[in-house]
């Protein structure tokens, strides 16, 4: 069984929507992520070494999705997916995105979440 360690309320501002308009001004997205890992070896020496490392995560993340533009919310998890596992040790990611949209007022958020494995991409 593998360790999990979770990351809630991660936000930045990007560029993101479908339609045109939303593309030409920043809003803000949610990212939330649960990693499965082996942290067993770095608790019982009480090291921050080969565990996942929050801080270095929201910087990754951070540098990663507010320099580029988005039209899918479903884009950013992927890539952040990636990142996660490629920079980190861990063996299964859940990233959940989360946005209020700019073009309908009247919907507090929508969200996607995505599982992915070291196994899907591959040269990881």
């Amino acid at each position: 069984m593998l360790d999990r360690v979770h990351g809630t309320g991660f936000s930045y501002d990007v560029r993101i929507g479908f339609h045109e308009f939303e593309r030409h001004i920043r809003q803000r997205i949610v990212i939330d992520f649960e990693a499965e890992t082996d942290w067993r070896e770095a608790a019982q020496a009480d090291r921050a070494k080969d565990i996942v490392d929050y801080y270095e995560a929201n910087l990754r993340i951070g540098r990663l999705i507010e320099q580029k533009e988005y039209r899918l919310i479903e884009a950013v998890a992927e890539e952040v997916a990636r990142l996660l596992i490629l920079e980190f040790p861990i063996d299964r990611v859940r990233v959940r995105v989360t946005k209020a949209p700019f073009d309908m007022p009247n919907v507090g958020s929508v969200a996607v979440e995505c599982w992915r494995a070291r196994a899907d991409f591959p040269g990881a």
